[in-house]
């Protein structure tokens, strides 16, 4: 049987767990956790191929989240996964996206064609943590008493948010962050300037330019009422979390900075001016205010007075 897994850089662990699971046949329902950005989801895609279940063969499933506006249209589902793709280095998830109930009935119906003897089934679901409730329950029937010849393999980057019950039918596969080394493998020419760890979440803040354009805000907070009326509805009409998350890693710099740890950013000039005018307390209970925030998010609050309130507070 070939394998596929040295395709992915680092992850020793993950690919020793699933090499041993595949050579003693105890293939389980796998449950992939860690980061985001480290390669849960080439895994996923190197384990298919490897039970000789490639993207686009029959015996082989992919579900991911997708957003409510294409709901129900299931040719337009088909069409929208196809960006979680190993062919696509950069995934991004939208603010309002799930896996719904339609999704999951769609492949508890596909699963009752029974594969070709002697061969696997790969149900590969990314972000499983974004099921509906509603679709959770139903997936979790399917997932106690899997199909013959049957292998679900489930990534999260936040576990806790997926019912206990699904985790506990799971063998857990832990991800780790990438060292420095390993990310240039990946990535080449761009730099872990926020020491991420994470090859894919770089190549998202360098591709769309995410941090530059909030560099401007992160500078100027707190910002005065007019320019954060102005700021909140700007970013209200794009991703909330496009300027969340970079303010998040700008501010982690500043607190780099406060404990002397040497690193090389772009941003030194501003991360230091911060640095000299803000205490270690303040910037502690800054990181948590951003972390709250980016956490409601998931809890569909009232956007445009979120972040007015967070760009009038922030120091």
């Amino acid at each position: 049987m070939p394998d596929y897994f040295d395709e992915i850089v680092g992850q020793k662990t993950a690919k020793r767990f699933v090499r041993t699971a595949i050579k003693k046949e105890n293939l389980y329902n796998f449950l992939f956790i860690g980061p985001k950005g480290v390669g849960k989801r080439l895994l996923g895609f190197a384990f298919a191929r490897t039970l000789n279940c490639p993207p686009g063969s029959p015996n082989f499933i992919l579900v991911a989240p997708i957003p409510s506006k294409i709901k129900d249209k299931e040719d337009k589902i088909y069409e929208y996964t196809k960006h979680y793709l190993p062919e696509n280095p950069v995934v991004e998830l939208e603010d309002r996206t799930a896996i719904l109930i339609e999704q999951i009935r769609d492949v508890i119906k596909r699963l009752i064609h029974m594969p070709g003897i002697g061969s696997k089934r790969a149900v590969l679901i990314l972000e499983a943590d974004r099921m509906t409730l509603e679709a959770a329950n139903c997936f979790l029937k399917t997932l106690e008493e899997p199909p013959l010849d049957t292998v679900f393999i489930l990534t999260s980057s936040r576990p806790n948010f997926l019912l206990p019950t699904i985790r506990s039918r799971c063998q857990i596969v832990p991800f780790n962050y990438l060292n420095n080394q390993q990310i240039k493998n990946i990535i080449f020419e761009h730099n872990d300037e926020f020491l991420l760890g994470s090859p894919g979440e770089i190549l998202i803040l360098q591709e769309h330019n995410l941090v530059s354009q909030a560099s401007d805000v992160f500078k100027n907070c707190p910002l005065d009422t007019g320019t954060a009326a102005v700021t909140a509805r700007e970013y209200e009409r794009k991703k909330i979390i496009d300027l969340l998350y970079p303010l998040l890693l700008m501010y982690r710099l500043v607190f780099y900075k406060k404990l002397d740890i040497a690193i090389e950013s772009s941003f030194d000039d501003v991360v230091n001016k911060k640095a000299n005018n803000i205490s270690m307390e303040k910037i502690i209970s800054t990181l948590a205010m951003l972390n709250n925030n980016i956490n409601m998010l998931e809890q569909n609050p009232n956007r445009l007075l979120l972040l007015f309130n967070l760009l009038t507070k922030l120091p």
